[in-house]
């Protein structure tokens, strides 16, 4: 599996710095389940790297609480407790509504186009019932938002949410199906069209609360 090529101009291109980045995106993204043990050798041969990377980059995502120490010998994803899921969904409505204001300004034709290249083939996941295309795309859509915002405090925490969130995301819809969910992204880039910054916001708020809620 190749490693990711995007990286935050400070960070060392090292490749536990690499490993750490694509993993960071797989979490994000729900490729990996709630409660599952993440061996650094698998991880290791998947990537082709020795395990010292592996370890490195694993240990770096325990830090950031995206993944745990079950006991001395085992390293898993966590599952979302009642009242961790609280307090990721009070965070991400508060943090990622204010990266949506900061990025509105910046947020051009180019980007609106490229948003709703990106639902489509969300709508396209959906209708076939592709839940990692589903995933990957809605990662996609909203990180092309908030990246716009240039936030080097909010967004690094947004990221810290999303790795929280992803996994508990991916089992859900693997059970019920990302068809239930009202297309809020719609009504994104419907505000984008409008110059609607207010109703923009709302939107981000209302796709978050409802992809929470399921969680719930």
């Amino acid at each position: 599996m190749e490693l990711t090529p995007s990286r935050d101009s400070f960070s060392p291109d090292t490749a536990s710095t690499r490993l750490h980045r694509a993993l960071r995106v797989r979490l994000c993204e729900g490729d990996f389940s709630p409660g599952e043990v993440i061996s650094i050798r698998r991880i290791a041969a998947e990537y082709g790297t020795s395990a010292m990377p592996a370890r490195e980059a694993i240990r770096w995502l325990v830090t950031e609480g995206a993944l745990v120490f079950s006991d001395s010998r085992k390293i898993r994803v966590p599952e979302l407790s009642r009242q961790r899921f609280a307090e990721v969904l009070f965070a991400r409505q508060n943090l990622e509504t204010e990266v949506s204001r900061q990025a509105f300004a910046h947020i051009g034709e180019a980007d609106i186009l490229e948003l709703e290249a990106i639902d489509a083939r969300i709508n396209t996941a959906i209708d076939e019932a592709d839940i990692v295309s589903y995933m990957r795309g809605n990662y996609q859509f909203h990180f092309h938002i908030y990246r716009l915002s240039g936030s080097c405090v909010l967004l690094p925490l947004v990221e810290v949410l999303w790795l929280q969130y992803g996994p508990s995301m991916r089992y859900i819809c693997s059970r019920w199906g990302a068809s239930i969910a009202d297309d809020y992204h719609r009504e994104v880039t419907e505000a984008l069209r409008r110059g609607d910054r207010d109703g923009f916001c709302r939107a981000i708020a209302a796709d978050i609360e409802q992809g929470m809620m399921l969680l719930g």
